[in-house]
């Protein structure tokens, strides 16, 4: 086994100054950091009902991953944003809608509103739109 050419005892014999291990070490945590960033968009695997008449109470759940509580998730029905969804579990969420929308078909999104703060991150990282899931259609009928 052969030994490092850095002698640990006597600090002017190092190749390598305290900085650069230290600068070396950190380069080395960041690079682990960077490859495990959780995803946070949300997902819509399916609804309780796609459909539902013309004039009647909307009731929906929506099953999927990644749904946060405390109002930070909220559900546009189409044109209709920002709607606070009761939070059930990360897998659930339980939309009430009164009878507002004409019959026709209407896209369903969930947003997690999760914004970075601009002073901890550069330019280009800053979110200025919430995480968006996919896109699930939903029917009125007449």
């Amino acid at each position: 086994m052969t030994s490092l050419p850095i002698n640990i005892n006597n600090q002017n014999d190092s190749l390598l100054s305290t900085y650069e291990i230290l600068k070396y070490k950190k380069l080395d945590t960041c690079r682990k950091l960077r490859k495990n960033i959780p995803n946070l968009s949300p997902f819509i695997s399916s609804l309780s009902n796609y459909s539902t008449k013309f004039n009647t109470y909307i009731k929906i759940y929506i099953y999927g991953d990644n749904f946060l509580p405390n109002g930070l998730t909220t559900v546009d029905f189409g044109n209709i944003q920002n709607i606070i969804p009761r939070y059930i579990n990360p897998n659930t969420l339980y939309l009430e809608l009164y009878n507002f929308a004409f019959p026709g078909v209407y896209n369903i999104v969930v947003n997690n509103n999760l914004y970075f703060n601009a002073k901890n991150t550069t330019a280009a990282s800053v979110n200025v739109r919430p995480f968006e899931s996919n896109i699930v259609k939903y029917t009125i009928i007449r």
